[in-house]
């Protein structure tokens, strides 16, 4: 029987929700850079960390919805007239989560084309959140780690491009990974002759 905070009786149970990712992926040459660059840090920390499986990407948001069809729906919708760009990476940055972690990044050069694109989500998806889009190397890195790192982070530049031309929807899996639920293209970019 489901009961409410106030303790009154549900005729209905409410919607079992599940977790949505909504991101970005680079190439497939950048996923394996990225993946380099994760290894050069266990080298160097001694050890490797709960996010040795993650696989490089630019997060935008995530969300909690019933169905698929309601979140593909409203990618879509949000979308729409979206057109495919180049997403430019060179060197690295540091985000600082207080004393206890730091998470070490590849800076994005042209961060507008996907700031617009994060806006386009905003209304639709009830985002609230800033954005500063990044594409992690390792995130929650404990502090003793980053001092063994701290004074190298030059050995984690890295400098490519690609053409983003969709956005990619995964879903939680109830085991805690994710599995892709669809991956909407972008209109392509047309060039006048």
């Amino acid at each position: 029987m489901d009961i409410t905070k106030k303790g009154q009786i549900l005729l209905f149970p409410p919607p079992q929700l599940t977790e949505y990712f909504v991101l970005l992926s680079p190439s497939e040459e950048i996923k394996k850079e990225t993946t380099k660059l994760k290894k050069k840090l266990y080298k160097m920390i001694g050890r490797e960390t709960e996010n040795s499986k993650s696989v490089a990407h630019i997060s935008l948001f995530n969300t909690k919805w019933e169905h698929d069809k309601h979140v593909l729906d409203r990618v879509r919708k949000s979308i729409s007239d979206q057109k495919e760009f180049a997403i430019s990476i060179n060197g690295t940055d540091v985000y600082d989560h207080g004393t206890k972690a730091k998470t070490l990044y590849l800076k994005v050069e042209n961060p507008k084309p996907i700031q617009f694109l994060y806006e386009a989500f905003k209304e639709e998806f009830k985002i609230k959140n800033g954005f500063n889009p990044h594409l992690t190397i390792e995130k929650n890195i404990p502090i003793s780690d980053f001092e063994k790192i701290q004074d190298n982070l030059d050995v984690f530049n890295y400098k490519s491009e690609w053409i983003c031309d969709k956005v990619t929807i995964l879903k939680k899996k109830g085991n805690g990974g994710y599995k892709v639920v669809d991956e909407i293209l972008f209109e392509k970019e047309t060039t006048a002759s």
